[in-house]
């Protein structure tokens, strides 16, 4: 899956550690990462022009428009564009994991606002374990359902079909599209 990571600029420092440990971790399931905000390079906001911020703008929200979903480390949200990022991959239906550490629940963000917003709290010695769990909730997310109706002849063909024993009848119409899909590549 592509990920968004991003977390407090102003802790940066001080939890470049973890929010490395978090990437790494992510990168060695197969995931790829989009994690700018660990950049040395990236200076602080306040240090920046107003058109270099505008292209930073542009380029981060090309990466959240691209990604699967976002990963914020929210122990210290004391920047605001976390809440930008957090926002903007909302508003375009992505979820978002908001991790944060023991006694450090961020409650401006909360799960109340939208139905895609995890949120769950780690410590370093569960971390990994967090962000598996964290991407199995997100693929769950992910997949979406879908209803339409279907002529009694079809019906009676599925129910022969999930008679058989092998598969359900949404697992066989799933398999159907999907070698489509194939055949088209």
């Amino acid at each position: 899956m592509k990920v968004y990571f991003t977390a407090s600029l102003r802790y940066k420092k001080r939890f470049g550690g973890i929010y490395r440990e978090i990437v790494e971790d992510l990168e060695k399931d197969g995931h790829e990462v989009y994690s700018e905000i660990l950049s040395e390079h990236l200076p602080e906001f306040s240090d920046v022009s107003s058109q270099k911020l505008r292209q930073w703008s542009k380029e981060w929200a090309s990466f959240i428009r691209e990604c699967d979903f976002v990963l914020v480390e929210g122990s210290y949200p004391s920047t605001i564009h976390i809440g930008f990022e957090v926002g903007m991959a909302l508003a375009q239906g992505k979820p978002v994991v908001l991790l944060f550490q023991q006694g450090h629940d961020p409650i401006f963000l909360n799960t109340f606002i939208a139905n895609k917003l995890i949120k769950t709290e780690y410590d370093e010695r569960d971390l990994q374990d967090i962000l598996r769990w964290s991407v199995e909730e997100v693929e769950q997310l992910s997949s979406r359902r879908f209803t339409f109706f279907i002529s009694s002849e079809i019906d009676e063909y599925l129910s022969q079909v999930a008679k058989g024993g092998s598969l359900s009848r949404s697992e066989y119409i799933r398999g159907l599209i999907e070698r489509e899909i194939e055949k088209k590549r």
